[in-house]
C-alpha cells in the first residue's frame, strides 16, 4: 500500500461529492510524479495523517453540519473496512449525562443475577462497550462531556488503557477522532491538560461558495460501498512504513529548538509558577522583550508529548506527500495544528494579532483573515522561532559535535567563544548551551577526545567491555551515555558477517525500510537508475542494526550487507535473493 492509492480513494470521495472541502494545506505538495499537480486539501490531508500513526488523535472543531463527523466515519470505513453500519458502533455520543458505564462497560448481568459462574478468581466480569475495544473511535461533541467523563476518557488517551471497576484493560491499538461544535448552554470547557492528550486539532469551515454547487445534488441511499474503496489495505503495516521514514539532521535539531523555545524564560519556570506571567510583570525591564522574541508571548509552555507527537506525525505527513525524508519545512507545515490547542498566549499578543483593523487607514486588515485567533498566533510564533533557528543552526549542529566527541580541542575552545558572543541574542544558546558547555564539557572535554579516540582505534573485545564498566561510573562525563551506546556499535561492528545479494527491483520496492533509506539519497532512483556503477551506504550501523550499501545492474539490485544473520533485514535478503 502507498500513497497513491490513499490519494485516489480520497479523490474517489471528491468525485461522489461525499466530502468537498477544498480549502488547501499552506506549503504542502506532492513529492510523487504521478500527484504531480494534484492539491494538498487540509482537512482530509490532517485527518488522513492521524490514521498513519499509532494510536493517533485528532479534535476537529467547527460549525454545525460542516462534516466533521461524516468525514471521521468515512475514513474509517475506509481504513478498516467497516460497513456503514459497523461504524456506528465506533461512535461514543457526547453528553452531560454519560456515565462510565456507558462509556466504558458494565458488570456482567448473568453472573451477578447467578445465571452464569464467577471467573476464576472468583470475581464478577466486565462486558466492555464497542467503543473500548473498537480500532476506529469516534467521539461527537466531545465537549459535551462533564469533567468526570472527561477523566475517564484521560487515562485512555494517554496510556491507551482503561479501568472499571477492579478490572483494567490494555486497549488495542486505535485511531481517534472527536469533533466540537461552537459553544453553547450545554459545552463544557476542556482543560488544558485533557486537550493535551490530542495531536492534533484542526479548526473545520464551512465549503467555501464553489463547493457548495455539490451538495444537495448526491442521493444519500446510494449504495457506495466504502469499505471496499481500499481492499488490500493493512493499517498496520502501513504505520510500519511510516515509522521507517527518517528526518535530516536540520529537521531534528529544529523540532527541539521549537519545543524548547515555547519553554524558556530567563526569569522563571513558566510551567510551575502560577503567580509569575507574562501576563503580569514576568516581562519587567527583561531585554528579551523585543517583538522579534517568542518568550514574552506565551503563557504557558508545551509539554513533552507534544514533541513526541510531532516527530510521530512528521513521518506520517512527509510519507502521505511522497517524501523521502522529513524536513524543516514538513515541521512548518504541520506544528501550528499540533501546538495551538495546547499552550496559552499571551493577552497582549492575541490582541495585537487584530489592532491593525482598528486601523482604517492600514491595509493589512484586508489581508489578514482569521480562521482561529490561537491558531494563527501559534503560525505566527513559529515562523520568529523558524527565523532564530536559521541564525544559530551552525551552532547547534556544532553542540552536537561536541556532544558526540567529534570537535578538536581548538575547534571546541572557539566553539565556547563564539557561542558566549554578544552577537547571538539566542535565550536557547545563552541559557541552555553555554551554561553545559561552560560547567560541564569544559572540564572534560580533553578525556572525551581520549575515550573516542580508544574507542576507535581497540580491537580487543575485552579491553572495549572493560572502557564500557569503567563509563558508567565516569559521572562527570556529561556524554557519557553516548560513549557508552559507541562502546556497543563497536562491539556489534566486530562481530559482523559481510554477505552479498542481488533482487530484482520489485523486491527492493515492497521493502519499506530498504527502499526508505535508498531514497534518502536517490528520490527517484527507480525512474532515473542513479545506482549505477557506484556503490551506494544507505544504512549505518551508527543507526541502524546493520551496514548496507547498493549498486544497480542489468535491471537488478546488489547489495552488500554486514551485520548479524538474525537481523530482519538479513533475512529479507536472503529470501528474496535471485
Amino acid at each position: 500500500m502507498n500513497n497513491i492509492e490513499i490519494v485516489r480513494s480520497l479523490d474517489r470521495l471528491r468525485n461522489e461529492s461525499l466530502y468537498v472541502h477544498n480549502e488547501e494545506l499552506p506549503g504542502a505538495t506532492f513529492c510523487s510524479d504521478k500527484l504531480k499537480g494534484r492539491k494538498v486539501y487540509l482537512v482530509e490531508t490532517l485527518a488522513v495523517i492521524n490514521a498513519l500513526v499509532d494510536r493517533g488523535t485528532m479534535m476537529l472543531y467547527g460549525g454545525h453540519g460542516g462534516g466533521k463527523t461524516t468525514l471521521a466515519k468515512y475514513l474509517g470505513q475506509i481504513f478498516c473496512h467497516l460497513s456503514k453500519d459497523k461504524i456506528e458502533d465506533c461512535i461514543l455520543r457526547g453528553h452531560p449525562q454519560l456515565t462510565e458505564e456507558k462509556i466504558l462497560g458494565s458488570l456482567d448481568f448473568a453472573q451477578i443475577t447467578n445465571n452464569k459462574p464467577l471467573n476464576k478468581y472468583g470475581k464478577i466480569d466486565v462486558v466492555w462497550n464497542s467503543f473500548v475495544d473498537s480500532r476506529w473511535k469516534i467521539i461527537d461533541e466531545i465537549n459535551r462531556l462533564s469533567p468526570y467523563a472527561q477523566n475517564i476518557l484521560l487515562s485512555l488517551l494517554a496510556e491507551g488503557s482503561v479501568k472499571y471497576q477492579d478490572e483494567s484493560r490494555i486497549v488495542p491499538p486505535f485511531t481517534l477522532y472527536a469533533t466540537l461544535n461552537p459553544k453553547d448552554n450545554a459545552n463544557v470547557e476542556l482543560s488544558l491538560p485533557f486537550k493535551d492528550r490530542f495531536a492534533l486539532a484542526l479548526p473545520i469551515t464551512m465549503p467555501d461558495y464553489d463547493s457548495f454547487s455539490t451538495i444537495g445534488k448526491r442521493d444519500k441511499n446510494s449504495p457506495i460501498k466504502l469499505e471496499e474503496y481500499l481492499p488490500n489495505i493493512d493499517l498496520s503495516e502501513v504505520q510500519k512504513d511510516v515509522k521507517s521514514i527518517s528526518y535530516t539532521p536540520e529537521a531534528d535539531l529544529f523540532i527541539n529548538f521549537l519545543i524548547t523555545s515555547y519553554r524558556l524564560c530567563m526569569r522563571a519556570s513558566k510551567e510551575s509558577n502560577d503567580t509569575l506571567s507574562v501576563d503580569k510583570n514576568l516581562c519587567e525591564n527583561c531585554r528579551m522583550k523585543g517583538e522579534e522574541k517568542v518568550c514574552n508571548k506565551i503563557k504557558q509552555p508545551l509539554s513533552v508529548r507534544v514533541k513526541e507527537d510531532i516527530y510521530r506525525y512528521g513521518k506520517a505527513l512527509a510519507w502521505f506527500l511522497g517524501a523521502p525524508q522529513v524536513t524543516t519545512e514538513h515541521i512548518m507545515i504541520l506544528a501550528p495544528y499540533m501546538i495551538w490547542h495546547r499552550t496559552v498566549l499571551s493577552k497582549k499578543f492575541t490582541l495585537s494579532l487584530t489592532e491593525a483593523w482598528k486601523d482604517e487607514s492600514s491595509k493589512k486588515h484586508v489581508n489578514d483573515f482569521i480562521t482561529n485567533i490561537d491558531l494563527n498566533g501559534t503560525r505566527t510564533l513559529i515562523k520568529l522561532i523558524k527565523k532564530e533557528f536559521d541564525g544559530v543552526k551552525h551552532l547547534l549542529t556544532k553542540f552536537v559535535g561536541v556532544k558526540t566527541g567529534k570537535l578538536s580541542q581548538t575547534e571546541f575552545d572557539a566553539f565556547l567563544v563564539e557561542v558566549g558572543s554578544s552577537t547571538y541574542n539566542s535565550l536557547i544558546l545563552h541559557v541552555e548551551v553555554l551554561p553545559v558547555l561552560r560547567d560541564k564539557y569544559l572540564p572534560v572535554y580533553g578525556r572525551i577526545i581520549e575515550y573516542n579516540k580508544k574507542i576507535d582505534t581497540c580491537t580487543d573485545i575485552d579491553e572495549l567491555k572493560s572502557m564500557k564498566e569503567e563509563m558508567a561510573f565516569a559521572y562527570d562525563i556529561p556524554n557519557r551515555q553516548y560513549l557508552s551506546a559507541k562502546i556497543d556499535i563497536r562491539l556489534k561492528a566486530m562481530k559482523m558477517r559481510k554477505s552479498k545479494f542481488t533482487l530484482s527491483k520489485k523486491s527492493v520496492t515492497d521493502n519499506a525500510k530498504i527502499l526508505s533509506s535508498i531514497r534518502e539519497f536517490a528520490p527517484n532512483f527507480e525512474e532515473l537508475g542513479l545506482l549505477k556503477n557506484h556503490d551506494y551506504p544507505i544504512m549505518d550501523i551508527t543507526k541502524d542494526e546493520c551496514t548496507l550499501s547498493v549498486r544497480f545492474a542489468r535491471d537488478s539490485y546488489i547489495f552488500v550487507y554486514e551485520g548479524d544473520e538474525n537481523d530482519e533485514v538479513f533475512q529479507y535478503l536472503s529470501s528474496h535473493a535471485c
